[in-house]
């Protein structure tokens, strides 16, 4: 119980004006763990004279048993006082054997950073402060330094949940609420039918239930800012909801952060490197072999040139990397003497623009200015989509050839510093300051043009310079667009974000674009528009028509004419039905509908029309009708798209369905009930191969097809599974290989997840297994048993067990030493006794413990949640080991 004496000092550390009953509990708590302490040592004593389960003091140690039981039922009756307090919810970190400043990839622990990042902790751990803020010029690393304070903050245990999301200018609701999600942990799956409002509702019910926590928004404009549109608590909630919240802002200007700070509130300002951090920080990405090179005092001069900015340092250096001639330094140096365009310092385009020519494939510099286009935070899906339209891609003949050779790419672009990790593993970024120089190369080199500021304006207004543009990208929609469209002869790419509601597509706006290949047109209603819907040129290879509104009629004629169309995206449209046109497309690849709430109608052998070319299709959180009336698309449709390696799909009611042989990626939900789910499917990383199975009275285990896919599927949740009492033994007898992720509720039959009752089975069953959630699965008496040494759980890092009333412990302890958990959570179980039980399991004789052996969990265990448990007596209790070290004076 050393984890409540510290506890104690948590509250005496951040309590303010705790109350008597609560002080009370601790002093009566803290006389409970010295009467224990007292019994441990007898026990550690006894221990030592036991060989094996051997011991020759037999009757002291019953009567010790019986004290150490009775102090258990006092401890456990101590904590049922506890519960009117709140859930007990402990954290600690593991040992601190990490060095701060590699809690961050590329963090520099310079002086210059080192003191502003000790001030902004001070300032987190002050009772007083509520708001920190943090500014500098663009490029002087506010971000890698804010997410340096995320990871020391999450390290010390400051707050029980610290959530991190990018503002920017353009200020995308629905993107900075995703950002914010992913940090707590949400299923975001829910939100693509909520509105704005709804996902804010959602993460402020998260936060609430978390009472203590840090909100970091990164790279804020304007000081108008309405938190609670992104799901952030109000100040008056914080009050009558007795939560402690505390916002970090960042933002280039310093007068947008005085204008939303508090008299109390802090403010920060980052300033740029010294000389000496600014070359140490170079030499690190160059190597140190240019200390002692000839050309050192050249790379001194370029360092100089950067002027203490990290963004130009840091790209600068990748450029020089691996370079050991004088001659190319000395080029290199004459590049950074250079003028630069006008607007912009020359400080930080030379470093970038140099960076950007050391690129030595095309395909890569197109990739990169594609991406400056596409804006601030996009997806590997965005820019397949548009380079696949633009034949941007080399040496590939599918999707999945193409989706690999795009990670491939954006992988090398975020090694060269010019690209930076989005908000999820299959989005990325691009700093202000490199998409700031992209854009300028993009119009001098490829015709590239994005209305973002003024000289974009001015260009629009340029005959001569709409004569050569090529890609044109309109992000925030607020312009009028000409009646007779741009004249621009030689466009290939166009791509328009709807954020006026007062928008409108003249009808003859596209009749001169005969030369597009790629048009994305998002947000726009084109059912509310008093002229037809616009000419959209026949020879389009990708059109991307999202969040848009249509009559079907419109879309139909749209679709009879675009015969070379090979990719197609509806994704978030309001329509209702699928133009039956669309089986014309004979060369489409890629066909989105994901989102589209409202489709309820898809014509029949629509989709197997598209079986010579489909190769991906898809449909999540949208049409689910399969066979429901006459003419409606039937399920047997998708058998027959033999070219098809990605779905995503809903089905409704659970039968024999025979899915396309060669799936390499997919997202398949199959469902015949709606239980209520009290916790989410875990969305803490993202998976490409994706089921949810929710059957009541179906049995998927005499469904070839779809014990096939479970074989290859990641993240993984089950529910309903009537008849299924042995899940590994009746679902997956070669032990679910590739399953990350298990998430199994409401499934009354099951007794066991791993039983293997005398079968041969793999060694290693769940061998990459990270995620397990088991919930209010009632007739659950062993989560394994019978092991004969197999090993499963091997990599298990979070477990949530709810609702499981027949279960009396987690896991034995021959299991629980070869465990490395970070997370335990259980509640609500009945009969639970321990959550390590010190009962061996009766195998084969390999799972005899060694005291020496010890337990990794000890060593790893960051959160442990424990609730509603009445019979729970202890952790874990066995005199005939030293046990588990769980709690120690790393806890806060």
């Amino acid at each position: 119980m050393e984890h409540v004496e510290n506890y104690k000092k948590d509250v005496s550390r951040t309590g303010k004006g705790v109350d008597v009953k609560i002080r009370n509990w601790l002093d009566s708590a803290g006389k409970l763990i010295e009467a224990g302490e007292k019994l441990k040592g007898v026990g550690d004593e006894f221990a030592k004279e036991c060989f094996f389960r051997l011991c020759p003091k037999s009757i002291p140690r019953y009567k010790l048993s019986k004290e150490a039981e009775k102090n258990s039922q006092d401890i456990v009756q101590h904590l049922e006082v506890a519960r009117g307090f709140g859930p007990l919810s402990l954290s600690h970190a593991p040992p601190p054997q990490q060095d701060v400043a590699t809690l961050v990839e590329g963090f520099e622990e310079f002086r210059s950073r080192k003191v502003v990042l000790d001030q902004i902790m001070e300032a987190l751990r002050s009772p007083t402060v509520n708001g920190i803020g943090l500014h500098g010029t663009s490029g002087m690393g506010k971000t890698m330094l804010v997410k340096m304070v995320k990871a020391k903050a999450k390290k010390d245990s400051l707050f029980t949940a610290i959530v991190m999301a990018t503002v920017t200018k353009d200020r995308e609701v629905k993107r900075i609420q995703e950002e914010l999600a992913r940090d707590l942990g949400m299923d975001l799956l829910p939100f693509t039918t909520y509105t704005d409002q709804q996902v804010a509702d959602s993460i402020r019910a998260e936060l609430k239930k978390v009472k203590k926590f840090l909100v970091i928004l990164d790279d804020v404009w304007e000081a108008a800012i309405d938190f609670e549109q992104f799901g952030i608590p109000s100040a008056s909630e914080m009050k009558q909801e007795d939560m402690r919240r505390k916002i970090l802002l960042t933002s280039r200007f310093h007068h947008v952060l005085s204008g939303m700070m508090d008299e109390k509130d802090q403010v920060f300002e980052v300033h740029k490197l010294r000389d000496d951090e600014g070359w140490h920080l170079f030499r690190k990405i160059v190597g140190s072999s240019v200390e002692s090179s000839n050309f050192q005092p050249t790379a001194k001069e370029i360092v100089e040139r950067c002027i203490g900015l990290p963004v130009a340092i840091v790209s600068v250096g990748k450029a020089m990397k691996g370079k050991t001639q004088q001659f190319q330094w000395e080029d290199a140096l004459q590049k950074m003497k250079k003028p630069s365009p006008e607007g912009i310092s020359a400080a930080v385009y030379k470093p970038i623009e140099l960076n950007y020519s050391n690129l030595e494939e095309e395909e890569l510099k197109q990739t990169f200015i594609l991406c400056s286009l596409l804006g601030h935070d996009s997806s590997i899906d965005d820019l397949l989509k548009y380079g696949m339209g633009l034949d941007l891609f080399h040496m590939v003949n599918t999707i999945e050839e193409t989706r690999t050779r795009v990670q491939t790419l954006v992988s090398h672009l975020k090694l060269s510093s010019l690209l930076v990790e989005g908000h999820s593993c299959l989005h990325f970024g691009m700093h202000d300051q490199i998409r700031e120089v992209a854009l300028s190369i993009a119009f001098r080199d490829h015709g590239g043009l994005a209305l973002v500021d003024d000289f974009a304006k001015r260009k629009l207004k340029d005959e001569k310079s709409l004569e050569k543009l090529k890609w044109l990208s309109l992000p925030y929609g607020d312009i009028e667009l000409p009646a007779n469209g741009f004249q621009c002869p030689q466009l290939t790419f166009f791509y328009l974000s709807n954020k006026a509601q007062s928008l409108e597509v003249p009808s003859e706006f596209f009749k001169r674009a005969d030369g597009l290949k790629v048009l994305c047109l998002t947000k726009v209603d084109f059912k509310s528009m008093p002229l037809p819907i616009p000419l959209i040129p026949t020879n389009l290879h990708s059109l991307l028509l999202d969040q848009c509104g249509f009559k079907v009629e419109d879309l139909g004629a749209i679709m009879g004419n675009l015969e070379n169309l090979e990719v197609l995206s509806l994704a978030g449209c309001d329509i209702e039905e699928l133009p039956r046109e669309i089986g014309k497309l004979s060369k489409l690849k890629l066909l989105d509908v994901s989102d589209c709430t409202k489709l309820r109608v898809i014509p029949r052998q629509a989709l197997a029309s598209l079986s010579r070319s489909l190769e991906e299709l898809k449909m999540g959180n949208s049409f689910n009708q399969w066979d429901v009336e006459e003419g409606n698309a039937r399920l047997d449709e998708l058998a027959e798209l033999h070219k098809l390696t990605a779905l995503e799909v809903r089905i409704p009611n659970f039968r024999a369905i025979l899915f396309p042989e060669n799936l390499r990626r997919f997202k398949i939900f199959l469902e015949e009930l709606e239980p209520e789910v009290r916790y989410p499917w875990d969305g803490s990383f993202e998976s490409s191969k994706r089921m949810k199975l929710k059957l009541q009275g179906a049995s998927i285990k005499s469904d070839y097809s779809v014990k096939k896919l479970l074989k290859k599927t990641e993240d993984l949740s089950l529910q309903g599974l009537n008849g299924v009492e042995n899940l590994v033994c009746e679902l997956d007898d070669e032990g679910f290989q590739h399953l990350k992720c298990l998430h199994v509720q409401n499934a009354p039959d099951i007794r066991y997840i791993f039983n293997p009752a005398g079968r041969l089975l793999p060694s290693h069953v769940f061998p990459i297994l990270e995620v397990l959630t088991l919930f209010n699965l009632v007739k659950m008496e062993k989560i394994c048993h019978g092991l004969t040494g197999a090993a499963p759980f091997k990599v298990l890092r979070k477990i949530t067990v709810y609702g499981c009333h027949q279960l009396k412990n987690l896991f034995s302890f021959s299991m629980a030493r070869q465990l490395q958990l970070q997370e335990i959570r259980v509640e609500n179980c009945n009969n639970i006794e321990q959550i390590i039980d010190d009962v061996e399991e009766q195998g084969n004789g390999n799972d005899i413990v060694e005291e020496s052996e010890g337990c990794k969990l000890g060593g790893s265990l960051r959160s442990l949640t424990l609730r509603w448990l009445p019979k729970l007596i202890s952790f874990f209790n066995s005199g005939n080991c030293s046990g588990i070290s769980l709690f120690n004076d790393k806890i806060n």
